[in-house]
């Protein structure tokens, strides 16, 4: 069975593309998401027959295949759904994690589920993604000025649409004039200062920074993202070091994700893990994600950032 599919990343462009690329000529689009809505109600309305012979049910925010949790009642009334899927539907779990060792990972995808991780993109992948998204939008840009604006906004996707699209309502041929004209980064890159200064809790620095980067059109899901990813990052460090890892073996793992980790690089995410304890750092990771579903469900961005800032 092909018709099952798992998809996960930080990146909710590359996320969003892969979803849209699944579902492709599929009529009957059903949309649900676990926050809102208990799995059980979510298969029951789901397994109603469409007015078209070919259906397509994507369910967000699924938090079965990651963390520690087992949901076991959960999980069980989901893999009987998966099992019995007729074959003229297609499934899409969008999930907030995937470990590929928990067992209902391994037993979904012995089912013929496929896995999509968009952290695990490579360079080609990314810069395909890319080519297909300026030429969707008729937005004209070579290679080397894509690798220019990928390197202001530190290789982040997300970052990079929201840079494009704001820079092609200028002019929707890009070059590097255009970016150092009206792009919102400079070379100071104000941003990742202002990830930094949070990071090490230089709140009065990073306040200002923020004010900043806000006045000149940045979104706050953007910079939830941003600073979602950094700890994600730091937390992942911590893990390796208390592991007994080498720098070298953390560097390979960290280099998976696509951009190259030396130990010169190391070195500074290894003086951030001293800031925060483990606990620590999964409750600003668990706040953070608190923190986009509030702002996606109609908080007031600026005030609900901010209020998370104050908090850390």
């Amino acid at each position: 069975m092909a018709n099952i599919h798992l998809t996960t990343g930080e990146s909710y462009n590359l996320v969003n593309n892969t979803i849209e690329e699944l579902i492709e000529g599929y009529e009957d689009i059903q949309k649900y998401d676990l926050d809102e809505l208990d799995i059980n109600s979510i298969i029951t309305s789901a397994s109603y027959y469409g007015l078209f012979n070919t259906k397509a049910v994507i369910i967000n925010n699924v938090k079965y295949f990651g963390g520690k949790f087992l949901y076991e009642d959960e999980v069980e009334v989901l893999y009987n759904y998966l099992s019995n899927l007729d074959d003229n539907t297609i499934v899409i779990l969008n999930c907030i994690d995937i470990t590929n060792s928990k067992d209902i990972t391994k037993k979904v995808v012995s089912l013929g589920a496929t896995i999509h991780n968009t952290n695990n993109y490579k360079e080609d992948e990314i810069n395909n993604y890319i080519h297909k998204y300026t030429d969707k939008n008729n937005i004209k840009i070579d290679d080397d000025t894509i690798k220019l604006l990928l390197n202001k906004v530190g290789d982040n996707i997300d970052l990079f649409i929201n840079e494009l699209n704001k820079l092609s309502i200028v002019n929707n041929k890009i070059d590097k004039n255009l970016i150092d004209e009206y792009s919102s980064y400079n070379e100071e890159n104000v941003t990742y200062d202002f990830i930094n200064t949070i990071v090490s809790k230089d709140f009065d620095k990073g306040f200002d920074l923020l004010d900043n980067i806000l006045s000149k059109g940045m979104e706050v899901p953007v910079i939830v993202g941003m600073l979602a990813s950094k700890y994600k990052e730091i937390f992942f460090i911590k893990d390796c070091l208390n592991n007994n890892l080498s720098d070298e073996a953390i560097c390979d793992l960290l280099s998976q994700g696509g951009k190259k980790w030396t130990t010169g690089r190391l070195f500074y995410g290894k003086k951030n893990t001293r800031i925060y304890t483990y606990d620590e750092l999964k409750d600003i990771i668990i706040n953070l994600s608190i923190v986009d579903k509030k702002i996606k469900t109609g908080s007031n961005p600026v005030y609900t950032l901010k209020e998370f800032l104050l908090n850390i």
